[in-house]
């Protein structure tokens, strides 16, 4: 049986329904892949058959010490060895500093987008999209700066990192996107 490993930040009931929809897919997946989650969600809901490694690297939900926090996961031995035992990886949130090394050893990769990390900080491209489409990066830093103080000086220190998650999921397989109308955005 061939096997995949989820890499994911936060795993339902943990979340909304980013969350909910992938243990719907696993649900599914499950019934013809071996299924491991790596997770930072202390206690998800299982599903049976399904193996769940809790991965406190993975706990940090803010986006720039998350990828921080993966790419030194990826260093581990403990990942390492799920990699090598894996056919494929499944990344259906932010975890995407795994991507390149997944790639390097050869596996097959898949990214769900339910936002739009791509070309926005804050996964977020306001509507309409053609009236915005040229400052996102502005509306990030709108959006960031009405949070609160230390939100609006990471949107402005690190407003370059839609770039690198584009590069990294530039590498997968497949991406899968919610809508028709997301993946337009995105590729546009």
């Amino acid at each position: 049986m061939s096997s995949v490993l989820v890499v994911t930040e936060r795993y339902w009931p943990d979340g909304s329904g980013w969350e909910l929809a992938t243990h719907l897919i696993l649900d599914i997946l499950r019934k013809r892949f071996a299924v491991t989650v790596v997770t930072g969600t202390k206690k998800p809901s299982k599903l049976p058959s399904v193996r769940y490694v809790y991965e406190p690297l993975l706990s940090k939900r803010e986006k720039p010490v998350l990828w921080l926090t993966t790419a030194r996961l990826v260093h581990t031995q403990r990942l390492q060895k799920l990699l090598r035992e894996s056919d494929g990886v499944y990344v259906p949130r932010f975890a995407f500093p795994i991507i390149p090394y997944a790639k390097k050893l050869g596996k097959k990769v898949v990214v769900h987008l339910h936002g739009y990390i791509p070309v926005s900080y804050t996964a977020t491209v306001l509507a309409p999209y053609e009236e915005h489409k040229h400052r996102i990066a502005l509306d990030n830093i709108k959006l960031e700066c009405m949070r609160s103080l230390n939100h609006c000086l990471g949107v402005n220190l690190l407003w370059w990192l839609p770039k690198l998650a584009k590069k990294q999921i530039s590498q997968v397989d497949e991406i899968i996107c919610v809508s028709k109308r997301q993946a337009e955005i995105i590729a546009d």
